[in-house]
């Protein structure tokens, strides 16, 4: 496990680094905020300037007014671990910290998913849950200043917890933490309550523990009630992504027809007519609700192929982690951020270690996934939106 994690990350870092200037820079990229390009600011890019923003300066402050719609655990351990170390708290200082607290998180992230993996479904399908995590497509986030690792790490944890320690107390304690990180980390009741039912004769009176899982959204909710009067601020907020509550069928009707015409795009004779790999990438980057939906498809095929081996509470979580998604739309990209999304579906993976298990499939399905991540990693670094 530690061997995947080291190579897996160095990698990404790698190839990041290598990576990052071979096309033209987007127009998303914002001034000064690569100095000097090619260093590990590149991993701090879009979501991760909010969080850098939040941790140096606060919710709604100058220069970059970042957003309540980014939940607050992972800044704040930024802007803690910072002043634990003496600072400094600048940007650059705070985007190596918050990569730092990225990976440190995996470590636990991975250890935890494979233990879970390695208890039910044994060694070589944790060791595929781990490998296909590693190197999935969007796996390059897990070492970025975003919240994947973290909400990784605290989300296994507490399905850990619950299932192999059969300490409720610990696995609503991660659970609250984690919907302190995400507010999708409410679902993780869903695992707990399950596993409380299955020993609910052991348990007895500590079933008051639940009450600690949404305690961090709850925490959160309040503040926002305190500082601007809205509770639901994160929600509203949205809006600046032009985000908005819809209908599931209205979504995956927009999607489907956007993705429909970013594939006929495809075939048009201009779009080959310059082929070169920035070219390549350069496509990729233009058809991403095509790619939004595919990865859509494949998390609700691998899925639903999962009921045959995980228990029920590990399916519903990982669908309501996705769905929920599918409940709020842009109007240019219904499933935005998608391929982001079900990374964090972490028994997603385990369905795959357990499909897997051929070596030959096994290296196959890693390989073909590391080249793919090397093209969204490509567009990252540069600038141009992945997920």
């Amino acid at each position: 496990m530690l061997k995947v994690f080291l190579v897996s990350r160095l990698f990404y870092f790698l190839a990041g680094t290598l990576l990052a200037g071979t096309m033209q820079r987007s127009p998303y990229q914002r001034g000064a905020s690569d100095v000097p390009f090619g260093t590990l600011n590149i991993w701090a890019h879009f979501d991760g300037e909010h969080y850098l923003s939040i941790a140096q300066y606060g919710y709604l402050e100058p220069p970059l007014n970042a957003s309540p719609a980014f939940f607050p655990l992972y800044p704040l351990l930024i802007r803690l671990t910072a002043g634990l170390f003496g600072g400094p708290i600048s940007y650059g200082a705070l985007s190596v910290w918050g990569i730092l607290i990225s990976l440190t998180a995996l470590i636990f992230a991975l250890w935890f998913i494979y233990r879970i993996a390695e208890e039910s479904w044994g060694e070589q399908a944790a060791k595929g849950a781990v490998l296909t995590l590693c190197f999935f497509p969007t796996a390059f986030f897990l070492n970025s200043v975003y919240t994947e690792s973290l909400f990784l790490m605290l989300s296994a944890g507490a399905v850990w917890a619950a299932r192999s320690r059969k300490d409720l107390m610990l696995a609503c304690i991660l659970a609250g933490f984690a919907a302190a990180t995400r507010n999708v980390g409410i679902f993780l009741l869903i695992p707990l309550v399950y596993e409380w039912w299955r020993s609910r004769n052991e348990y007895g009176w500590r079933v008051v523990y639940l009450m600690l899982a949404p305690l961090g959204l709850l925490s959160y909710m309040i503040d926002l009630w305190r500082s601007s009067g809205d509770p639901l601020l994160f929600l509203s907020e949205q809006a600046k992504w032009e985000r908005e509550l819809t209908g599931p069928l209205n979504t995956l009707l927009d999607a489907f027809g956007l993705a429909t015409t970013d594939l006929l795009s495809l075939f048009d004779s201009a779009t080959y007519e310059a082929l070169s790999f920035e070219g390549l990438l350069y496509t990729l980057s233009t058809i991403n609700n095509l790619y939004n939906l595919l990865f859509l498809i494949l998390a609700y095929a691998t899925l639903s192929l999962g009921v045959r081996w995980l228990s029920v509470d590990l399916i519903l979580y990982s669908f309501a982690l996705i769905l929920v998604s599918v409940f709020f739309e842009t109007p240019l990209s219904p499933l935005m951020s998608m391929p982001r999304f079900v990374l964090v579906a972490f028994p997603l993976f385990i369905v795959l270690g357990i499909m897997l298990k051929d070596r030959r499939l096994l290296a196959a399905w890693v390989a073909i996934s590391a080249v793919i991540s090397l093209g969204f990693c490509t567009l990252f670094v540069n600038w141009y939106f992945v997920a």
